[in-house]
């Protein structure tokens, strides 16, 4: 006999059925964004753009014959820039900025490029062919500049087009994000069109043993946010930012734009009271659901992450990643221990000398697997991690090639293999939304 729970899977549903002994306390959502109202996201985008944070709005300069770069997220991304740049483009355009002095640039980060298919998703396909466009390279050095190093000896390589550009519009989203506590402004152009090595540094801004999981923290809070703030600012360049709020299906419902900073930071205080889930008590099981970011197995396992602290320490995770593009720039251990005998490693070890270990391993290797690599082995030193996809684009034995984790392509075998570490009755949490939503819980 079973019990089911039913969570979103591409454009349906899936059903879960799970050991009727199990006791489920609840399915954790992210509630509906304050003061809002449905309206599309072209018109919100409006709405924004004409009330800027700590900046004057861009229609109402002089903006003729200013070179304009705009900074777009990537296929990674859910965030539909689509559906709402057209009101971007309409608000330079009222400023003076003709088609000519506009160019779009990709920001990629570490990912790989953006296939044109993609672009033309991101963009919308009219727009793709009417303006110049290319995507970010972190690792091509003729593409890059050094503008300076941060406070924190971050040197900074930024992407070239940043520096000859006169207004920098950075289009994305604020969400919550596992090194920086929430993603969005500054953070297109670091790590979004920085240099390999200046993203590596930054990253490790966020490899902490006591507080390796940031999600859910303010800025102010962030030394990888600060970090790149920093950075960012080395430009001395004009930057605005379009940040979109979206609800649990990537749909945009307000825009914070304007100043960096200051729209950023209002940005992610209004997307913590719809996201934010704090859980009355931890449970022995959570079953957390990649979507809506759930683009690779890199976005999609940050589920994991984010719902971490629902679960008790030594209880199980059931990350649901649907990946249906695939493995994205997730690194695979060249080696591995076992499963087992690697959690028994790292409990020996101990938190502290987690980050010595990856180094040792991870020697020569780029420096922002060191930063993945010790997020996920904390993760598995405080948990039992398993991971379920049921995309023919991941390789066999993914849990295995990864080494934290313990992987699945049906259901049932999932849910055996945690009835196997799980007490008889159960408590479980399931979060329908992991990938738009993070938990905290407070003795």
């Amino acid at each position: 006999m079973t019990q089911s729970v039913h969570i979103p899977w591409g454009k349906g549903s899936m059903k879960i059925g799970l050991p009727t002994n199990w006791r489920v306390l609840g399915e954790l959502k992210p509630r509906g964004l304050p003061g809002t109202v449905a309206v599309p996201p072209v018109e919100a985008c409006v709405l924004g753009l004409m009330e800027p944070i700590g900046t004057e709005r861009l229609a109402s300069r002089d903006l003729s014959g200013k070179r304009t770069l705009v900074l777009v997220d990537d296929h990674s991304r859910p965030t539909p820039v689509a559906s709402f740049l057209p009101a971007v483009l309409s608000e330079l355009s009222a400023a003076g900025v003709t088609k000519e002095f506009v160019e779009f640039l990709i920001a990629t980060g570490v990912h790989r490029e953006s296939r044109p298919d993609e672009v033309a998703s991101k963009l919308g396909s009219e727009v793709m062919a009417s303006y110049k466009w290319t995507c970010h390279n972190s690792y091509e050095s003729s593409s890059i500049s050094n503008v300076g190093t941060t406070s924190r000896g971050t040197k900074v390589f930024l992407n070239r087009k940043l520096l000859d550009a006169d207004l920098i519009v950075c289009v994305g989203a604020v969400e919550p994000h596992l090194l920086l506590g929430f993603g969005g402004g500054l953070k297109m152009i670091i790590p979004g069109c920085a240099g390999a090595e200046t993203i590596g540094r930054n990253h490790l801004q966020g490899v902490d043993p006591e507080h390796f999981n940031y999600v859910g923290t303010h800025g102010e809070d962030s030394p990888m946010r600060l970090d790149l703030e920093e950075g960012a600012l080395l430009l001395r360049k004009e930057i605005f930012i379009v940040n979109a709020a979206m609800n649990e299906r990537a749909r945009p419902i307000k825009f914070f734009c304007g100043d960096p900073i200051m729209a950023q930071r209002q940005g992610e205080r209004f997307i913590e009271d719809s996201v934010r889930l704090e859980v009355p008590e931890q449970a022995d099981v959570v079953i957390t659901n990649s979507f809506p970011m759930d683009a690779d197995l890199r976005q999609s396992v940050k589920c994991i992450g984010n719902t971490l602290y629902a679960a008790k320490p030594g209880g199980i995770m059931m990350g649901l990643a649907r990946s249906w593009n695939g493995l994205g720039e997730m690194p695979l251990a060249k080696k591995t221990l076992p499963y087992p005998v690697m959690r028994t490693l790292l409990k020996v070890i101990g938190k502290k000398r987690v980050l010595p270990l990856v180094k040792k391993v991870k020697g020569g290797e780029p420096v922002e697997e060191v930063f993945i690599g010790h997020f996920a082995l904390q993760m598995l030193r405080r948990n039992h991690i398993s991971i379920f996809s049921d995309s023919h684009l991941l390789p066999a034995e993914i849990g295995a090639r990864m080494g934290i984790a313990r992987s699945f392509t049906d259901i049932p075998s999932i849910v055996k293999w945690a009835k196997s570490k799980a007490p008889s009755s159960a408590s479980v949490w399931v979060f329908p939304y992991g990938g738009a939503c993070y938990a905290t819980f407070e003795p």
